[in-house]
């Protein structure tokens, strides 16, 4: 058998080392590929799982601010139907309030009376209220008047009815109710608790 001068070794003891290592060197290079596709690859779906899940975030903030919104306009829509019936509420009581006032017959004389200062019933008005005892019938009416008035100033301080509009129809008349010196002083010393605050003020204004 042939052997080289160096070593002593037989060529073919060579050959087979030298094929040896380099079937070990392409085995380790496929093994290291192998595990780089194996890293790639699991960083690849790391990467993935983290877009679905930013992605699923995303979607659960969306539906959370719609749901704000929805529930957002929701209350808007309703707030506005409840004003706008509340206001039809008392317009409506408002009509109701002047009918009962000016169109009917209950309050029509003792009106009359209180806006005519030269006519007989006014003088037999301060005559009644001057005079101790059950009230008389020109008092019954005024005292019938004066709970009305104090009714409806009631509705408004407690916010039931619209103060503009309650002052649009009665304000100049509790005015001219209260400036006759008698019927004032007959409202405080019966203590209508609304119209006492009316009274006192035309107190101070003469």
């Amino acid at each position: 058998m042939a052997r080289d001068d160096a070593g002593g070794r037989t060529l073919q003891q060579a050959e087979d080392e030298l094929t040896g290592a380099l079937r070990a060197a392409r085995q380790s290079g496929q093994g290291a590929e192998q595990g780089s596709i194996r890293v790639e690859f699991g960083s690849s779906f790391a990467g993935s799982g983290d877009a679905s899940l930013y992605w699923s975030e995303l979607a659960r903030n969306w539906a959370s601010a719609f749901t704000f919104l929805a529930a957002l306009l929701a209350g808007i829509f309703g707030l506005f139907r409840y004003l706008r019936s509340e206001r039809m509420r008392q317009t409506e009581q408002v009509r109701e309030l002047y009918k009962s006032f000016f169109e009917s017959d209950r309050y029509r004389r003792i009106r009359f009376v209180l806006a005519n200062h030269d006519a007989p019933e006014f003088a037999a008005l301060r005559a009644e209220l001057a005079t101790p005892g059950m009230p008389k019938p020109l008092e019954s009416e005024l005292i019938d008047l004066l709970n009305f008035l104090e009714f409806v100033s009631g509705l408004t301080r407690r916010g039931l009815v619209s103060r503009r509009d309650i002052d649009w129809m009665f304000a100049s008349y509790i005015e001219r109710v209260v400036a006759v010196d008698f019927v004032r002083a007959y409202i405080l010393r019966q203590d209508f608790e609304e119209l006492s605050a009316e009274a006192r003020q035309a107190e101070k204004a003469r």
